[in-house]
């Protein structure tokens, strides 16, 4: 048994925690990036600021050490889910992973008692984390719905077609980043600051953060929905269309001063009794005894999972690449192009891309491959940043999963496109990972995670874009899915080292 003073049980927990850091740290640096960047987490260092100064507040709970034995299960299941999170290359997930690991830290320490005590902050911390795309789309589709209905109701002319709203003036798309996350996540933040300073109860505390981001929520349709207006009526040359990210915060701080408004009228400081708030505190003279072992294995868990890591995300093929197939009654006219002339798709990270040609007949088929021989976070295959075409030159008209009737390749991603009112074009893509030809996103991450766990985690994007006259749509969609099944009934072919 060892004596352990409140200081250097402290102490020890931070240098397994910066140990922790230290190890993910591409992931720790996602996070920072996304608090320097103009997005929806831009005031994550101040939200991060808030949560140390309350934590620092607080800071007497942490005088007596306390053993718990179940939280080194959790440990071990929290850097579990990181390892699945890395080798994946699963960005949220590493983010989610290294909170539930600081979690299980905390209580590895102090016992489960410090997160109830600290949950506010806690909380705090976990909102200003880049992990709450998952809420962008209903916050997008419900802002779209309402800014187009409002501005309906205010008579003035407009077309809704999915995300975009069509005035005399112009088009408005409602992108991701016009959901409001970020008043939502700002609103989310500044309530629960609330509750901790003016020790609001439980019931107090819910009721004022529902008051928040509701508030933050209109706000957003207000945004939206006044600068379709103002760029309607003036053809789109109004500062607040050219800049209408500094117009929304304007916006948001206008919509919440009620809020702070309605803080400090009817949830201000409620008197608590100390002696509910403070707990005896042992002096610094007195000692914790802790099994070394059991200290030792905190660290040793958290190093383990960072081998294992290191090891199967070291095993790779560099030499891996996907070989396009010789395809009956289809000509194979070019092979191997660097670059598209007319096609401009983005595969972050891949070991290199190459395009090829596909005639029968009259038609032209044109294949982009992109080559993975591994995936890390940011450059990976399935990543918000890779793109098939250009926003600028193209436009959704439709977009859908078909069902081929092949064992091999069963369903593949159709993406129907307009250029102008005669030229459009089908993009069909799928994945190979695994060994298997896959379109869910969601499968292609599962696969990767058994081919990086095999050694063999070389995956590839291959990708069809069919260009037509956009009268010949269904001519056109047969021509595509006739390719894809010719495709996939050829011999698959690796390079590899070997």
């Amino acid at each position: 048994m060892w004596a352990w003073n409140r200081i250097t049980v402290a102490s020890f927990f931070l240098l397994n925690f910066l140990l922790l850091l230290i190890i993910n740290s591409s992931a720790v640096f996602e996070v920072f990036d996304e608090w320097w960047s103009t997005g929806p987490y831009n005031h994550g260092l101040l939200g991060l600021a808030v949560a140390m100064y309350i934590i620092w507040q607080k800071k007497d709970i942490f005088a007596e050490p306390q053993v718990n034995h179940f939280s080194l299960l959790l440990l071990c299941a929290s850097n579990l889910l990181l390892f699945v999170a890395n080798i994946a290359a699963i960005g949220q997930l590493q983010i989610a992973s290294l909170f539930l690991v600081l979690l299980s830290l905390l209580a590895s320490f102090w016992g489960f008692k410090i997160v109830k005590k600290l949950f506010l902050p806690l909380a705090m911390i976990l909102l200003i984390l880049p992990i709450w795309s998952i809420i962008q789309l209903p916050l997008r589709s419900i802002s779209t719905w309402v800014s187009f209905h409002l501005v309906d109701l205010l008579n003035f002319e407009i077309i809704r077609n999915g995300y975009e709203l069509l005035t005399p003036g112009g088009t408005f798309i409602v992108e991701e980043a016009c959901s409001g996350l970020g008043f939502f996540l700002a609103s989310a933040l500044y309530a629960l600051f609330v509750a901790q300073i003016n020790h609001l109860s439980r019931k107090a505390g819910i009721l004022f953060f529902f008051i928040a981001i509701t508030v933050a929520i209109i706000a957003n349709w207000i945004r939206i929905s006044t600068i379709i207006i103002v760029g309607s009526q003036t053809a789109m040359q109004h500062f607040i269309v050219q800049d209408h990210l500094t117009f929304g915060w304007l916006v948001f701080a206008g919509c919440f001063i009620p809020v702070i408004i309605i803080g400090n009228t009817y949830f201000g400081e409620q008197k608590v009794d100390k002696v509910d708030i403070v707990e005896k505190i042992k002096t610094t003279e007195s000692l914790d005894y802790i099994n070394k072992w059991y200290l030792l294995g905190i660290p040793t868990i958290i190093i383990a999972f960072a081998v294992c890591t290191h090891f199967i995300s070291s095993n790779f093929d560099p030499k891996y690449k996907f070989v396009l197939p010789n395809i009956p009654h289809y000509k194979l006219i070019v092979i191997n192009k660097a670059e598209s002339h007319n096609w401009f798709p983005l595969s972050i990270g891949a070991a290199n891309e190459e395009f090829s040609y596909y005639s029968q007949n009259e038609n032209l088929i044109q294949v982009y491959l992109a080559n993975y021989v591994r995936q890390q976070q940011g450059a990976e295959m399935i990543f918000v940043g890779n793109r098939l075409f250009d926003k600028n030159r193209w436009v959704i008209v439709d977009q859908k999963r078909v069902t081929l009737n092949h064992s091999k390749l069963q369903q593949i991603n159709l993406i129907t496109l307009r250029k102008n009112s005669y030229r459009s074009r089908i993009i069909a893509y799928w994945y190979y990972v695994d060994g298997r030809f896959v379109a869910d996103k969601k499968q292609a991450k599962w696969h990767e995670l058994l081919a990086a766990l095999k050694g063999k985690p070389g995956a590839s994007l291959v990708a069809i874009a069919f260009d037509y006259n956009s009268e010949n749509e269904q001519s056109a969609l047969k021509a595509t899915t006739d390719f894809a099944v010719a495709f996939a009934n050829q011999p698959i072919h690796i390079e590899t080292s070997q």
